[in-house]
């Protein structure tokens, strides 16, 4: 059985990061919590021909794999973005 997971939303912010001269890019969303907080969610864009389509407002779906490390829950893309 093949399962894919997609993350739905609207494109908050473009994060950009560099480290040791390589740039990573971020998609970042706004999540509204129960409590009435908001937490900010992103997720790893991968593919180096979406980066230049996503812009804030964008309304995206993106496939993922979902990872964790010390209790924290990271996003990464693994295909091109559906449209």
């Amino acid at each position: 059985m093949n399962s894919k997971i997609l993350y739905i939303g609207t494109i908050y912010a473009v994060a950009k990061k560099a480290y040791n001269d390589e740039e990573t890019v971020y998609a970042q969303f706004l999540n509204k919590t129960e409590n009435g907080g908001v937490e900010i969610q992103q997720v790893k864009i991968t593919e180096q021909n979406d980066l230049a389509h996503i812009k804030e407002g964008q309304n995206i779906k993106i496939p993922v794999k979902i990872s964790s490390y010390q209790n924290k829950i990271y996003f990464t893309q693994i295909e091109p973005m559906v449209k």
